[in-house]
């Protein structure tokens, strides 16, 4: 399996987690053009970000930030899931 795809499953499991855990039903069934931001306040962020970030690091062996408060525009990251995975590949 491809790493973005891997990516991409990390994405929607936590995002289906976190749906069910806050009610949001957004995320029952997320696609690769589900709104994240919108969804979400900046707490949401955060703790969806700290799972991606434990999942990943799980899986790929390594640590990522994926939540980066240092770069001016972080929160276009977060747009959809598809923006999100494109991001999480960069890192």
């Amino acid at each position: 399996m491809d790493k973005i795809k891997k990516i991409e499953e990390i994405v929607l499991e936590c995002l289906i987690n976190f749906g069910k855990e806050e009610k949001i039903s957004n995320f029952e069934n997320p696609s690769k053009k589900t709104k994240i931001q919108e969804a979400v306040d900046s707490m949401d962020l955060v703790v969806l970000s700290v799972d991606m970030e434990e999942k990943y690091a799980e899986i790929f062996g390594n640590e990522v930030k994926i939540l980066n408060e240092e770069e001016a525009n972080f929160l276009n990251n977060f747009k959809d899931v598809e923006t999100l995975v494109e991001y999480i590949n960069s890192l």
